[in-house]
């Protein structure tokens, strides 16, 4: 009955480990080479758009789900992020 348990509380903190976000700062080197990619999603890397927290997109235009489709994105905290 100790093994059955303790068997069974092992699988459940590998369960619960694997259930577990995970992130990491990546950093691949080689000779006169760098590539460095930080735990940021890649669409608010990019420069040109202005991405901004959707609570300051409060006017009724911005409230049709056509434009939140096309100009709204979810991170993996689950914060929305729209452009314009």
């Amino acid at each position: 009955m100790r093994k059955i348990l303790a068997a069974l509380v092992a699988a459940g903190a590998i369960g619960l480990a694997g259930a577990l976000p995970a992130s990491a700062d990546v950093v691949i080197q080689t000779p006169g080479f760098t590539v460095e990619q930080q735990n940021v999603p890649y669409w608010r890397q990019r420069q040109e758009d202005n991405w901004r927290a959707r609570q300051e997109f409060r006017e009724e235009q911005y409230r049709h789900e056509a434009w939140l489709a096309n100009h709204c994105v979810r991170d993996w905290s689950g914060h929305e992020y729209c452009r314009q």
